[in-house]
């Protein structure tokens, strides 16, 4: 049987016609752009969008690193790649302003510059380093045509110099002198899991901008007092500040309540499986993400 409905009139399918403070609302929220990418910073507020130019601060910047952090160790670049990546954009970050929706593209091009300086051609190749870093422009917002012109202009600000001492330098270079020390006295090395904890250490400063106050050789200091067993009521300045930071970090990255916790997973499971107590931290040893898989892969090599 035909129905035969009422079709309506063409006068009721037309809507309004939008004003202008709509047109504008609408603009706005089409140039508001706002990426799933795990290297994106969200809004600190939503009363400042990155379009009105919010200027990069200390909070983003922890943010970008521990998301770079998570990268290198997904993709088992090496802990010198990451410091060096660090070091560029800190270095960077010290002569320019940067605007928050630029901060991600930023760190690509330092990581970019990094992987090419210290991995070797075959890992780059074999582990697909561009292709992969490349694939992240689909759910960001910017192209590899912008991060190869953002590295020219990291490189023109540094003068091309890409090497200064990281805090991993500075650290490996105390570890190999104490390591020489103790041959000369027929001592045995470092322990293992000391030097472990060390290199946790220099990483988790890494993630916080306030380490940038300290000198490398007063941070490595402040390392190397925790690590040899000293209690925190036994510092004195100038070591007071930077290990009250360290100890602050760590229970930052304990504490699964806190806001970080999460982002900076990666760094708890590359070390989770090696650290002494009382400095252990959460880790599920039957983790099957690809920062322990790497890990496995370097325990077994």
């Amino acid at each position: 049987m035909c129905v035969n409905r009422k079709r309506p009139r063409r006068e009721q399918l037309r809507s309004p016609p939008p004003t202008t403070q709509q047109l504008q609302a609408d603009d706005d929220q089409l140039k508001r752009v706002r990426t799933a990418s795990p290297t994106s910073v969200d809004q600190v507020a939503d009363n400042q969008t990155q379009e009105n130019g919010e200027l990069a601060m200390a909070a983003h910047r922890d943010e970008m690193v521990a998301a770079i952090l998570t990268i290198t160790s997904a993709l088992g670049l090496s802990t010198e790649t990451l410091h060096l990546c660090v070091s560029l954009l800190d270095r960077y970050m010290e002569q320019q302003i940067i605007e928050v929706a630029r901060l991600e593209a930023l760190s690509i091009s330092c990581l970019w510059i990094a992987v090419k300086f210290v991995e070797t051609p075959t890992t780059i190749f074999d582990k697909s380093i561009k292709e992969i870093l490349q694939r992240r422009r689909h759910s960001s917002n910017w192209t590899w045509n912008e991060i190869l012109e953002l590295e020219l202009k990291v490189l023109h600000s540094l003068n091309f110099r890409i090497m200064t001492p990281t805090l991993l330098d500075v650290l490996q270079r105390k570890l190999y002198a104490l390591n020489e020390d103790n041959q000369g006295h027929e001592t045995d090395d470092l322990p293992f899991e000391q030097c472990q904890l060390a290199l946790y250490f220099a990483d988790l400063l890494l993630l916080k901008a306030r380490s940038n106050q300290f000198s490398k050789e007063l941070l490595v200091d402040a390392i190397w007092f925790v690590v040899s067993g000293n209690q925190i009521a036994d510092v004195k300045p100038p070591l007071l500040e930077p290990v009250v930071l360290l100890y602050l970090a760590h229970r930052d990255n304990i504490n699964p309540n806190h806001a970080v916790f999460k982002p900076w997973f990666a760094l708890r499971c590359r070390y989770g499986t090696f650290l002494p107590s009382p400095w252990k931290v959460p880790y599920d040893p039957s983790c099957v993400c690809r920062v322990c898989e790497h890990v496995k892969d370097e325990l077994a090599s």
